[in-house]
């Protein structure tokens, strides 16, 4: 899939090789992730790595794929501060997609990263472009508040809390992060509702 990407916000694939006992990716360098370059530029407006992020995500959905693991680490700054998509790992066609939630005695495996996965995957749904748009809501927290979403809540309480009883992050204190404005925390809070017909598109 991401051989046929090309887009300003979409990490662009050059190649890779698989002859080798060590197969590699060859890809530009970026130099970090989203949350260390807020890190490294404390004055930045994550804004600015969202609107980004959601031109990608336009790009993507346009195309009928899901990119599956959107978060902070997938996305990369360049020094001008542009944002980049990586990491398809997951993504799927949407067509293509067969692959369903597995499920050991009681402990569900769930691909991707659980603390930004949308309920509907934690049941088995088919990953689809709305568990994409839940993604971004939480990689909205992560990035104004500088730390995982619902990472209070143990793994054993994940999916009743979340799945079951709709638990989602609290706001942070608009002291401690006076640049998530209302319009931002109001397209966050669309962004996770619990019905994925009800969330907005990229």
């Amino acid at each position: 899939i991401w051989l046929t990407l090309r887009h300003p916000n979409i990490l662009q694939f050059l190649g890779a090789n698989t002859f080798d006992e060590t197969p590699f990716l060859v890809m530009p360098y970026v130099p970090y992730n989203a949350r260390q370059f807020l890190q490294q530029q404390p004055t930045f407006d994550p804004v600015y790595i969202l609107r980004d992020v959601s031109l990608g995500l336009q790009f993507l959905h346009s195309r009928k794929i899901c990119h599956g693991d959107i978060k902070g680490i997938n996305i990369l700054v360049e020094e001008s501060g542009k944002s980049l998509l990586c990491d398809f790992g997951l993504a799927r066609i949407k067509s293509d997609v067969t692959s369903r939630t597995a499920q050991v005695g009681m402990a569900p495996i769930i691909a991707g990263s659980r603390n930004w996965m949308a309920p509907e995957l934690m049941a088995g749904s088919l990953q689809k472009m709305p568990s994409d748009i839940y993604s971004f809501g939480m990689t909205l927290y992560e990035l104004y508040a500088d730390e995982n979403p619902l990472s209070n809540i143990a793994i054993t309480d994940f999916i009743e809390l979340v799945f079951q009883m709709g638990t989602r992050p609290d706001r942070p204190d608009i002291e401690e992060v006076p640049k998530l404005c209302d319009s931002l925390w109001t397209l966050a809070e669309q962004c996770w509702l619990q019905d994925p017909k009800a969330r907005p598109t990229a």
